[in-house]
Formats: C-alpha cells, sequence, structure tokens
C-alpha cells in the first residue's frame, strides 16, 4: 500500500507526528517516509496508550487507524479529544459515508481512506499543518463576537471568560465566521479556504462540524452569537442587539 520513494525532496520540518496504526508494516512505512521529510514520529499500536504518549510526547498532529483491535478507534478519537486540541487525521480501511460522519462527529480534523499514496498522505499532513501555524508566528491579536473572545496565538476560546476546549479545525471555522459575520459563507468557500479541497456538492462534512461546534457553544454560554443555517446556500454568524 506505501511504496517508498528515494527521490522525495525533504521538506525543512521538525513537526512531531503521532501514529496510532496497529498494522506493524503499514505503521513503519508511513513511519519511514514521513521521516524523510524530516517529521518526528512516534509509534503507538494499540488505542489505550494514545493518551500517555499524547502527554509524553506533544505531536504536532495525530494518524489515526480506527481498525484498532483493542479499542475502538473512535472511542480513541474522542477520548483524545479531552486532552488534546491539535489535528487528529484518521487513516482507516472504512469507507461509507457513515463511517466519515462518525469520524467528525468524535472530533477528528480530516478522514483519509486507505489505501492512501504516501506522496497524498505526506500532503494531507503538510495542510493540516500549515492551518495552524507554529506559535511564534502566530500574530498577537484578539477576535471578539458577543460573549466570545478568540486569541490566535494561544489557539484558545474564552466565553463569558471561560475557557472552551475547540477542535483545531473548530477554532479555525469559529474565527472564520466571526471574521466574516454578517455574510453567508457557503460550502464551496468554507471547504476552499479550510480545507484546501473543492465542495462536492453532496458531502456533509462541514454540515456535521458546523451543527457539532454550534451544539457546544450553545451549551458552554453562548448567547449573543448565534450561528445561522441558510438553507441551500450555507452559513452565517450574526450578533443580537443585547
Amino acid at each position: 500500500m506505501f511504496g517508498l520513494n528515494a527521490g522525495v525532496v525533504a521538506e525543512n520540518s521538525t513537526r512531531k507526528v503521532l501514529l496510532i496504526e496497529d498494522d506493524r508494516m503499514v505503521s513503519n512505512l508511513i513511519k519511514s517516509f514521513l521521516e524523510k521529510s524530516n517529521f518526528i514520529v512516534k509509534q503507538v499500536f494499540r488505542g489505550d496508550l494514545a493518551k500517555q504518549a499524547i502527554l509524553e510526547h506533544k505531536p504536532d498532529l495525530v494518524i489515526l487507524d480506527i481498525g484498532l483491535p483493542d479499542l475502538d478507534g473512535f472511542q480513541v478519537c474522542h477520548e483524545l479529544r479531552e486532552i488534546y486540541d491539535e489535528p487528529i487525521i484518521v487513516l482507516t480501511a472504512r469507507k461509507t459515508d457513515a463511517d466519515e460522519i462518525n469520524a467528525f462527529h468524535f472530533g477528528a480534523d480530516d478522514f483519509i481512506s486507505k489505501p492512501v499514496s504516501p506522496r497524498v498522505l505526506k500532503v494531507r499532513v503538510e495542510a493540516m499543518l500549515r492551518r495552524k501555524p507554529m506559535k511564534e508566528e502566530r500574530p498577537l491579536h484578539v477576535i471578539k463576537s458577543g460573549n466570545i473572545t478568540l486569541y490566535p496565538q494561544a489557539h484558545k476560546c474564552e466565553i463569558d471568560g471561560n475557557t472552551i476546549r475547540l477542535s483545531s479545525f473548530e477554532f479555525l471555522l469559529l474565527a472564520f465566521l466571526i471574521q466574516n459575520a454578517g455574510q453567508v459563507m457557503t460550502r464551496e468557500v468554507i471547504y476552499t479556504t479550510l480545507l484546501n479541497r473543492k465542495y462536492n456538492g453532496a458531502e456533509r462534512t462541514v454540515d456535521v462540524r458546523i451543527s457539532k461546534l454550534r451544539e457546544k457553544l450553545v451549551k458552554e454560554g453562548m448567547t449573543q452569537v448565534s450561528i445561522d443555517t441558510v438553507w441551500g446556500k450555507g452559513y452565517t454568524l450574526s450578533e443580537s442587539a443585547a
């Protein structure tokens, strides 16, 4: 599935990747390929070891296989989101719409079906990391809307001063909507801007993420801002007069 190519040009990267994959041959091939591009790769072969690996390794990104033998990958993803805000890429042999929707529901930032070429996997990893720059590169500014405050440098969200845990994509999505408040953001624009790919007219990825983000914010006390669905077009964020 993963054919290594010695001719790949390594990029100047020292980002850390946690690879949770029980198939040791596949895991070793992914690790070898990413290391040729100067990624630091920590391997874990069991889902129950994922949390401890996060705490010890502090990765910039996680690649997670869903078909783990000891612990369901969706459960692993859900548990990681309790302590981890960085990108999670699901890499799985499962290909149904239900599996993809479940992956995003439980906190994944991207969904890649096996088999996948190592070049494509590396590009997807790099694209995900580009959306979340290194801390020293992030601008020092605050984004506010109603009772929501975002601190891009710290990747921190507050509602009425209380910190709210958001995934990497949820944070980017909320910041994007706030910065374009009052305007209808179509699915095409969201896919192109935040996911770096075209909307195919049928995919539900953004719909699921918007729904989950809205539910989380309302539960945590969002009262002066609303994220509304504009049927047949997309989404818009509005501030109330309160």
